[in-house]
């Protein structure tokens, strides 16, 4: 499990849970979405993520 988080937004996301919200399924790494992938709550890139709990 890791847990990133945006430094922008606060928004967290959880590798193992995924986000169904989002179309995002579980056990998917942020290093595994697509390049073009934006945070869904603020738009910021991968980039702007950090890893905050393995």
């Amino acid at each position: 499990m890791v847990i990133y988080e945006c430094m922008h937004c606060e928004y967290k996301f959880d590798s193992e849970k995924g986000d169904p919200a989002y179309n995002i399924p579980a056990g998917t790494l942020l290093e595994d979405l697509p390049d073009d992938w934006a945070c869904p709550e603020c738009a910021a890139g991968k980039e702007a993520f950090i890893i905050v709990e393995e």
